[in-house]
């Protein structure tokens, strides 16, 4: 590859330029000579803005044709080699000319759901990422907008541009002598590392009648790691990849029940297998399944996902653990028998008092235990039915008298829970003004309100 100082870059003719620039963008050297008009530049990343300023300065058209140019990662043309010079050493760069047939088929599913979705690849700058972050990344733009994911791919495009341009610009030595940097004394604190977001689902095939475990896990260890970070010394240190298939293999015969006993059993398998683990901790979030129902009755294998999600934290030293439950995401709502009134009033307040409103939140609520092995997937039920049953059974004058009723009858009902903590935001339901239109509204049209809301948590413990 050619590189020229900027003083012979700013000399260049416009066609040179063009020709020496032609790479930046995939497939379109016609930006290249839009940049070569903006010339002196004073610097390389002041060439590599201009190059991002005119992708998105295109029309939407322009722009997503410029997003069509970039090849798929690890597609067709990088097996059958037909990649340009630069997206080739990229794409190397981030190990995806070395992949395993497993891997090439994951990133075909990957490049079929952007096109599916967005009618576009997924363009990422591959040089500032690994195999992981790469999906880390498309699993979450996923979820963007049409217009979000053009944004996001312009941006990517941006930098891309940005590491080519300097890789065609010679940078001579300094000649001035790096000023020292005057030393710190500094010493390492708490720290821990593991693997996050390994989803593992388990069908329970020992009877006719299957059961199924939809569970996220994350394992983070602590020990003494103190030789990986000070000087790079990772001797006895257990790798993130075997957390996920340690996670994956110990299920097969250790997930048997509740994700708080499997994670004991995880710990334990960390503590004594880990030459410098000493604590492990292990969160699940766990996705609820109820059975369908099929000619009135349950079916033995098919199954329709729930709205809440069995939380749990468990952590230890392999000998003695804690451990903390919960539920998440479960959003209830009643349209009568809830009010708000008799509150400060000030300069700044307007909202009127009412004694009829509806209440909605989605309760997020955790627990610790007064005994060491209790069936936890019978407290989880208990405290969900509870949830269910005393929500509707009371008037609510605030928020906050619901949370202690709530949490006096589970803590009643519970005798193994030692307290709970419930954090409730309010998710309110606006009277929508129809008589703008000359309607009337007897409280039946309501905009549920996106804006700031109020939050109401606290624990309630044993006394």
């Amino acid at each position: 590859m050619t590189t020229l100082s900027l003083d012979q870059i700013n000399l260049l003719s416009d066609a040179d330029f063009q020709a020496h620039f032609a790479g930046v963008l995939e497939h379109s050297p016609q930006y290249a000579a839009q940049v070569a008009r903006g010339r002196p530049y004073r610097d390389g990343e002041a060439i590599a803005a201009a190059f991002a300023a005119a992708a998105r300065q295109g029309t939407p058209e322009e722009q997503r044709a410029l997003i069509r140019a970039h090849p798929d990662l690890a597609g067709k043309a990088a097996r059958a080699g037909d990649l340009t010079r630069e997206s080739a050493h990229e794409q190397a760069s981030a190990g995806l000319n070395r992949l395993t047939d497993a891997e090439y088929a994951e990133f075909h599913a990957l490049n079929a759901a952007y096109h599916e979705k967005f009618a576009l690849p997924y363009v990422v700058c591959v040089r500032e990422h690994d195999k992981a972050s790469i999906f880390e990344q498309a699993r979450r733009r996923l979820g963007h907008t049409p217009e979000q994911e053009v944004e996001a791919a312009l941006h990517e495009i941006g930098r891309i541009a940005r590491l080519r341009v300097l890789d065609l610009i010679h940078q001579p030595p300094t000649l001035s002598p790096i000023p020292e940097v005057p030393m710190v004394k500094v010493r390492l604190g708490d720290n821990n590392y593991g693997k996050a977001d390994v989803r593992l689902f388990k069908v329970f095939r020992d009877q006719p009648r299957h059961d199924i475990k939809d569970v996220q896990v994350r394992v983070a260890m602590q020990g003494d790691f103190e030789a990986a970070h000070v000087s790079g010394d990772n001797t006895d240190l257990v790798a993130t990849d075997t957390v996920r298939n340690t996670i994956y293999a110990l299920a097969r015969d250790g997930l048997t029940g509740s994700v708080e006993a499997f994670g004991k059993h995880l710990i334990r398998h960390f503590v004594e297998r880990g030459p410098r683990v000493t604590h492990a901790r292990a969160t699940f979030v766990e996705h609820t399944w109820d059975r369908m129902r099929s000619g009135g009755e349950a079916h033995d294998h098919a199954f329709v996902r729930q709205m809440p999600k069995h939380t749990a934290t468990v952590s230890g030293d392999g000998h003695t653990f804690t451990v903390e439950s919960g539920i998440d995401e479960l959003y209830i709502l009643k349209t009568t028998q809830s009010g708000w009134e008799g509150f400060h009033r000030d300069q700044f307040t307007t909202l009127p008092d009412t004694s009829d409103r509806i209440l909605a939140t989605t309760v997020t609520a955790r627990w610790t235990y007064r005994t060491d092995t209790p069936d936890y997937d019978d407290v989880w039920a208990r405290v969900y039915q509870t949830l269910l049953d005393v929500f509707p059974d009371h008037y609510s004058p605030s928020m906050q008298r619901t949370l202690y009723l709530l949490g006096e009858a589970v803590l009643a009902r519970c005798g193994e829970i030692d307290r709970i903590h419930f954090s409730f935001p309010n998710r309110h339901h606006i009277l929508y003004p129809l008589d703008r239109f000359g309607m009337d509204n007897p409280g039946v049209i309501f905009h549920a309100d996106a804006e700031p809301y109020g939050v109401i948590e606290g624990w309630v413990e044993r006394a």
